[in-house]
């Protein structure tokens, strides 16, 4: 498992009170992280890809 930095946007306008935040997963690949962040806040968009963190 490798640690991914996730940029949100809001593409929900009821989604959340935040329009845009950063979050940190865990996946295997940048795909999964995405899928994975996308999943945890419905109403949100990963629009780039997940960067690794070191």
């Amino acid at each position: 498992m490798k640690t991914y930095k996730a940029f949100m946007q809001r593409v929900v306008a009821t989604a959340g009170p935040q329009a845009n935040f950063t979050i940190t997963v865990q996946a295997v690949t940048s795909a999964m992280a995405k899928v994975t962040a996308e999943a945890q806040y419905p109403g949100y968009k990963c629009l780039n890809a997940p960067t690794q963190v070191r």
